[in-house]
């Protein structure tokens, strides 16, 4: 795989941090360099004409050519006393139409985040059960920093707004995971991430599901005073 499968491989950077990035990258198929690096594709992020994936200027690019609704999920993930996350992203084009306030839940992209092994109820008998998690965002119409509740996983899962930039402007956004799991599902301890997904949904949306986002990159910080200084 040489060069081309370093460039998404999540590293201890030193400071207890550990990174995803995809510096690096020299070419070949976006989707062979994820999954060789533990990553599966699911529902509609495995249709090429619907999902479009790109790495430019070490930005993974992530494009919705269509309504669709798909997950690229790494869950061999094991962090231990992780206490913050920053991610360097931005979105290129917003999904139309949508909004959690009114119940209409779609984004161009969602950073999952899992929480140890257990599997929390869905809410719903066809739907799989899943590990706690929050789900991180970016927004043009919701409360910024407020934990929605989605149609299910009501016990287990939060979706958070971290800022609403305007369409391809690159922000950096930074979120307590630890302190918010905490508050959020009323527990003493926070478990070990378990794993992390790119959940793309536009199913809803208007203007024929089309969106678009980049992610340049995303750090787990187990500092307990403060955050470090962007690299």
């Amino acid at each position: 795989m040489g060069r081309r499968a370093e460039a998404a491989a999540p590293v201890y950077s030193g400071n207890g941090r550990f990174v995803i990035d995809f510096s690096g990258y020299t070419g070949g198929s976006v989707e062979e360099l994820l999954q060789s690096r533990g990553y599966k594709f699911e529902k509609d992020a495995k249709n090429r004409e619907l999902l479009n994936l790109a790495i430019t200027d070490q930005t993974l690019e992530l494009t919705a050519k269509g309504p669709m609704s798909g997950f690229i999920v790494n869950d061999s993930v094991n962090l231990e006393n992780v206490r913050k996350i920053r991610i360097n992203w931005g979105v290129r084009r917003y999904p139309a139409g949508t909004s959690y306030e009114n119940k209409v839940n779609n984004e161009a992209l969602m950073l999952y985040v899992f929480f140890g092994r257990e599997k929390v109820s869905s809410g719903h008998l066809l739907i799989p059960n899943s590990p706690y998690f929050i789900g991180l965002f970016l927004c043009q119409n919701e409360r910024v920093n407020f934990p929605y509740k989605g149609l299910y996983f009501h016990i287990g899962g939060r979706f958070v707004c971290l800022g609403k930039p305007n369409p391809g402007e690159s922000v950096v956004s930074e979120f307590d995971l630890d302190q918010e799991f905490k508050r959020y599902f009323v527990k003493q301890v926070t478990p070990a991430i378990s794993g992390i997904a790119f959940g793309i949904d536009t199913s809803k949306a208007r203007e024929q599901g089309k969106a678009a986002a980049f992610l340049k990159r995303i750090e787990f910080l187990k500092e307990t005073d403060g955050l470090a200084s962007p690299q």
